[in-house]
């Protein structure tokens, strides 16, 4: 009798291995795109629509921003013009402190 090589035995492992690893087709369902709302003082804001999938963006609005809000879905980071950074995760709203010029961001899809 024959004993089983090892590539025998690594055939079905592999098989598991490949059926769960996510296809591109998951990867892509998953981008889609971000809505974020910027509130400033006096009711002032602005929503941008970004996309989900870690690439940075420009913001490019003199807005001083006091609020960063996000629809859901997403984990957002933002820059401000003085330094500040802003996280924002799900459906949640975030202050910035203090208020300034936001100047770039990225989200990724959760």
């Amino acid at each position: 009798m024959k004993s089983p090589t090892a590539l025998a035995l690594l055939l079905p492992l592999l098989a598991v291995l490949v059926s769960a690893a996510p296809t591109p087709a998951t990867h892509e369902a998953r981008q889609f795109q971000a809505q974020i709302t910027f509130s400033g003082a006096a009711g002032a804001s602005y929503t941008l629509s970004v996309p989900t999938d870690g690439s940075d963006f420009p913001i490019n609005n003199p807005l001083s921003v006091s609020s960063i809000s996000l629809a859901g879905g997403a984990s957002c980071g933002f820059v401000g013009i003085d330094g500040s950074e802003t996280t924002v995760v799900g459906a949640d709203e975030v202050a910035v402190g203090p208020p300034q010029v936001q100047v770039s961001g990225s989200c990724l899809g959760l």
